[in-house]
């Protein structure tokens, strides 16, 4: 079996391909699952390259299970943070024990190499060949088998010589620091190029042991960076002051790190995974809380204004687990509709950049997000010219001055981890309103699509934290308001059908569309037919009547029958996952 390099795969798959090549037919009615166009790109690629010889490509295979972070976000919003954090991953493995143990078994049974359970996706990676490809889609829970796809590391990128300090200050961390919080009882974590652990900024606050680092690839068993990309983000959070200037906001929280790029600078989505993965869980034992406070994310994996959700359920199992989850938005800017995923994923907290005059960077990715359209970023922070620490090569005090969004997103981070230190019981989505409804308000009054809702200011958030937090005035506090921000979101409020945003915050949309409804010439009966976005995760019934039936070949919900009285009460209620909505069965057409 030929195994092709990574990056020759990566290149096969963007490749222009004429002609039909012999690859098998990998989809038949008889397959539960289906081949996603990348994959088949692929495919026929290494086919044509290898020359006949039997080829072995890194996939992905998706498979049913009852997994939903978002409803167990719900679930949990409630909930303690330490029962949370251990609820979360065991919820998590038990949702997909039984289907990913059956499936890694039959892939290790047929042959499959590098096999990695990524129980956070309900998913199982693996390298496969065209054969063993098409005996995996046959399998009854098998959604989907696509390629583990690549993209390449953030490289830093450069800043003018500017002021020491002046991005400190900006997001006001000394005046924390000044009222004794310095981070001093977090723990916030990177996925990125890596670490330099023996940067004298940084070696004194990793946490160290055997739950602080984490490589996927198996490269380094110990913090490594070979780019310094990581080193440099890791700077602008928690390193002190050795440089003569004050270089990161929290200077006395602890860190760990996840290594997502091998040292060649590629990255797979099932390295991905497996880091979020690692970071609900960190040490194996879900009774011991090891996972951090905070999390920063300076990458992305599409090109501006494309809508990537292969990490949203990640993202939502952290915050589940009360974990705070920050994403740069990209350097695309300043077109609009300019973000990359994940920064432009609905409810991520995305973050631009500003320069030392406060003025939006023109490399800033700008929104509406391509995603859902709404607001990107969410907020802006220090990101043009700021100083950070850079590689060491073994021990020096090495500095560097850079740019980007990237950069931006780890004051945002920093300050998270400031206000959890000050107020330990405040929870993420608390965290996330008062920086919402305490930034400074930038360019258009109001919130924006180049600046979000503003500059964040560590003071002001502190200021508005008390409790109950309930920054909308709608009577919700914000760790049962799904939206503090907007005082016509909350628990119970009315929804809006089909309009992209859950009012009642039981989180769904309102999709239900109902096509047929028609009651029989006696009223005794019903004949509906409706459709939900949700598909067969809708769960649908007529309230006092029964079930609807999903049918698979037509995508929507049906009923011919069910006991009801027609005519006595003509307004029946059809109810799922999602909310009521009310409807009005006409009369069957006279006979003729």
């Amino acid at each position: 079996m030929t195994k092709l390099s990574t990056k020759r795969l990566q290149n096969l798959a963007i490749a222009t391909l004429v002609g039909l090549l012999s690859v098998p037919a990998l989809w038949s009615p008889a397959m539960a699952g289906e081949v996603s166009p990348g994959l088949h790109k692929v495919l026929k690629a290494a086919e044509a390259e290898a020359a006949g010889a039997e080829v072995a490509v890194p996939v992905i295979i998706s498979y049913r299970s009852e997994s939903d972070p978002f409803a167990l976000r719900k679930r949990l919003r409630t909930e303690e943070r330490r029962f949370r954090r251990s609820a979360v991953p065991r919820t998590l493995q038990a949702e997909t024990r039984d289907a990913g143990r059956d499936l890694r078994a039959m892939v290790e049974a047929i042959g499959g190499r590098n096999i990695r359970d990524l129980w956070i996706a309900s998913s199982v990676s693996a390298e496969l060949t065209p054969a063993m490809i098409a005996e995996v889609l046959q399998q009854p829970d098998v959604i989907q088998v696509r390629q583990d796809a690549m993209t390449a590391s953030p490289f830093p990128m450069a800043g003018a010589p500017g002021a020491p300090e002046w991005n400190i200050s900006m997001v006001g961390a000394p005046e924390l620091w000044n009222l004794g919080y310095l981070g001093g009882s977090v723990v916030v974590a990177t996925l990125d190029t890596g670490a330099d652990a023996l940067h004298p900024e940084l070696a004194p606050s990793f946490r160290g042991g055997d739950n602080s680092w984490y490589d996927p690839y198996g490269e380094h068993a110990t913090p490594y960076d070979r780019t310094g990309h990581g080193t440099q983000v890791l700077g602008l959070i928690v390193a002190g002051e050795g440089s003569g200037a004050s270089l990161g906001v929290a200077p006395q929280a602890r860190w760990i790190a996840a290594k997502i790029y091998d040292d060649a600078g590629n990255g797979t989505e099932s390295a991905v995974h497996a880091a979020f993965q690692w970071l609900l869980d960190p040490d194996g034992d879900p009774l011991t809380d090891d996972a951090p406070d905070v999390v920063n994310s300076s990458w992305g994996i599409t090109d501006a204004g494309v809508c990537n959700t292969e990490f949203l359920p990640d993202i939502e199992a952290l915050k589940a687990a009360d974990i705070a989850v920050v994403f740069s938005v990209g350097n695309s800017g300043p077109a609009p509709t300019t973000g990359e995923s994940p920064g432009n994923n609905p409810g991520v907290l995305s973050v631009g950049a500003v320069d030392s005059l406060s003025e939006v960077a023109a490399f800033s990715s700008r929104g509406p997000s391509s995603c859902d359209d709404g607001l990107m970023p969410r907020l802006v922070a220090p990101g043009d010219s700021v100083q950070t620490t850079d590689l060491s090569f073994g021990g020096m005090t090495n500095y560097v001055t850079v740019s980007g969004t990237s950069f931006a997103a780890p004051h945002v981070a920093g300050v998270l981890a400031l206000l959890r230190d000050a107020v330990p019981p405040a929870s993420v989505d608390e965290l996330e309103s008062v920086l919402f409804a305490s930034a400074v308000d930038l360019g258009t009054p109001g919130p924006d699509q180049d600046s979000g809702y503003g500059l964040v200011a560590a003071l002001a958030a502190l200021n508005l934290l008390s409790y109950p937090v309930d920054v909308d005035g709608d009577g919700f506090s914000a760790s049962l308001d799904c939206n503090d921000t907007n005082a016509t979101i909350y628990p119970g409020a009315p929804e809006r059908i089909r309009d992209g945003v859950d009012q009642d915050c039981n989180g769904y949309d309102l999709t239900i569309k109902v096509y047929q409804a028609v009651f029989s010439h006696d009223g005794g009966s019903l004949r509906l037919r409706v459709k939900s976005g949700y598909g067969d995760k809708a769960a649908l019934e007529v309230v006092g009547v029964g079930p609807l039936t999903y049918r698979e070949r037509y995508k929507d919900w049906y009923m011919n029958g069910g006991p009801v009285d027609g005519y006595a009460t003509p307004v029946i209620t059809v109810r799922g996952i999602e909310g009521d909505i009310a409807v009005t069965p006409r009369k069957p057409l006279p006979k003729r």
